[in-house]
């Protein structure tokens, strides 16, 4: 089984998932990694994608090796993409469009999933604001 503890920002959904009787889990990405800032948005949808995969990968065989996988914000983050070009923050729609053609390739060759289970909390923007503010990462 794959789990994944989804939300916004300052949800806490890594306190959620450091608090579970789990081996290890499947964390964000360290270092908050992101492409390069001249990409072009082919090379950025690229590179989100291949780091997505690298996510499910381990999700996949921590599920094998643990019995479960859990996932701390979905490896399957096209939404993201698609918020930013609906909220007009790309130049274009093109960056969602890339993706999500890079998205369905990695959905057909099994480089990435759907994941079996969703828990996603949005606590109030008061909660949101004051677990941001204490957040040292």
């Amino acid at each position: 089984m794959i789990f994944v503890a989804e939300g916004p920002s300052a949800a806490g959904k890594s306190r959620y998932v450091s608090s579970l009787q789990i081996p290890k889990a499947v964390c964000e990405l360290a270092g908050h990694l992101r492409p390069d800032d001249a990409a072009s948005p082919e090379e950025t949808s690229a590179f989100w994608v291949r780091r997505n995969e690298e996510r499910w990968a381990e999700a996949v065989h921590d599920e094998g090796a643990q019995g479960i996988a859990v996932c701390d914000t979905d490896p399957l983050k096209l939404h993201y993409a698609w918020t930013f070009a609906r909220a007009g923050l790309d130049a274009t729609a093109d960056a969602f469009t890339f993706q999500l053609t890079l998205v369905r390739d990695s959905l057909q060759r099994k480089a990435l999933g759907i994941a079996d289970l969703v828990a996603c909390v949005v606590p109030s923007e008061s909660v949101l604001r004051t677990h941001r503010a204490g957040d040292t990462t």
